[in-house]
């Protein structure tokens, strides 16, 4: 690794054309790409929900980002191996141990910053405050959102616009860096952003001078990147196989797919009284937990938590908390487990769709908390139970609830 470190930064010499040259003759190459952000900045600041200060987009977060694509379309060449894994990440992009520096410069030249917007604003005489969906949608902003702990309602970023220079040798012993690199940023182009909630569109990015690409087009780039076996268990990866759509949908427009999708529920006796969920979710805390109104008895069939493979936590909050108590759906040995679901718009009126292989339990389970207490809980679904659940009887009772999204978008082209 220190013979790799001092190689990757050995004294250049100038090529005739201009170039740089290492002393063994391996290139240095430097390209340069301009961004601008589609959707608004979501965070992405040392602060959590702030935008950096003094550039809006750091290069370590660049860095980190490529890395974890990187790793979700390259990984393969571990050959299941994590630690031959970790091997070859931090033979590209560096590590913390004794010669671990990176070949690799991140540059990146603040070019608009962008102005400060508010998906939330507080108005007199309201209790809550008003969304401005103008800004992003509130279900998917809904973290920035003041709450009883934290009374301020926090902005988003929007007209960023930045430009990102990158520096490296062509090569690091018998690893192609420039075939590496070029497959990570494709692969961030495409699926990911920068700032937090990426996965869920904000931050999404588009590199001036290109156009979006259809989802044939991506399906060929993940032939030629990606392969299907190889990856360490537990790394989340994106396969040529991997469920992958384009949808002529804005962002918006999944964003309401997305919210009457994971609150479908019956009708309801007016505003203030909706219907049950379709869900068996909130039915199953108040099995659980033991209580709940004598006129809201639980009544679902299925007796598990599938919204759990949508990512946790899920925290339950019940109209009456006198008599329903707030229930948090957690990772037991964990905080949280990121969503495998990603959407981000590609242009105005396309959005990519994509499920990441990874895992839909975390080590050691799910539970439900409540009130100090604890129970595990099962997320995973039979064919007839997935029957028992009215967004995924829609969908031909698919028991996988996030490719039965999926459908549910596919069917509103």
């Amino acid at each position: 690794m220190r013979k790799e470190y001092t190689d990757a930064f050995a004294p250049r010499r100038r090529e005739v054309e201009g170039g740089l040259v290492r002393h063994d003759g391996v290139r240095i190459l430097t390209w340069e790409r301009t961004y601008r952000l589609l959707t608004p900045l979501f965070g992405g600041g040392v602060e959590p929900r702030h935008a950096d200060p003094l550039t809006a987009v750091r290069a370590s977060e660049v860095r980190g980002q490529l890395r974890f694509w990187w790793r979700a379309v390259r990984g393969w060449q571990a050959q299941g191996s994590l630690k031959r894994l970790l091997a070859l990440e931090s033979r590209l992009f560096g590590s913390a141990g004794e010669g671990g520096a990176s070949p690799l410069l991140v540059e990146v030249e603040p070019l608009e910053k962008g102005k400060e917007a508010h998906p939330f604003e507080d108005q007199p005489g309201r209790g809550f405050p008003r969304a401005r969906r103008d800004v992003a949608h509130p279900y998917l902003a809904f973290p920035l959102q003041r709450t009883k702990q934290d009374s301020k309602n926090y902005p988003v970023r929007r007209g960023v616009r930045f430009r990102l220079r990158l520096r490296f040798p062509e090569r690091v012993g018998d690893l192609d860096v420039k075939e590496e690199l070029e497959a990570a940023l494709w692969a961030w182009e495409t699926f990911g952003g920068i700032g937090a909630r990426t996965r869920r569109g904000f931050g999404a990015l588009m590199r001036e001078g290109s156009r979006p690409l259809g989802e044939a087009e991506i399906r060929e780039k993940l032939r030629a990147y990606a392969r299907e076996a190889g990856w360490p268990e537990g790394v989340p990866h994106l396969t040529p196989a991997s469920l992958v759509r384009v949808v002529p949908l804005s962002w918006r427009e999944v964003a309401e797919a997305y919210q009457a999708f994971r609150q479908s529920r019956r009708e309801g006796q007016g505003r203030n009284r909706p219907g049950r969920s379709h869900w068996p979710e909130p039915d199953e805390v108040r099995r659980r937990t033991e209580q709940y109104a004598f006129h809201h008895k639980p009544q679902h069939p299925v007796r598990k938590f599938p919204r759990a493979q949508f990512g946790l936590p899920i925290i339950f909050h019940f109209k009456d908390r006198e008599v329903h108590p707030d229930a948090t759906l957690k990772p037991q040995a964990a905080d949280r487990l990121a969503s495998p679901l990603i959407f981000r718009p590609l242009a105005e009126k396309a959005c990519v769709v994509a499920v990441l292989e990874a895992p839909r339990t975390p080590p050691g389970g799910v539970v439900l908390e409540w009130k100090g207490r604890e129970c595990g809980v099962e997320t995973r679904l039979s064919p007839e139970e997935a029957e028992k659940i009215e967004p995924l009887r829609a969908r031909g009772g698919e028991p996988d609830p996030l490719r039965a999204f999926v459908m549910h978008l596919e069917a509103r082209r």
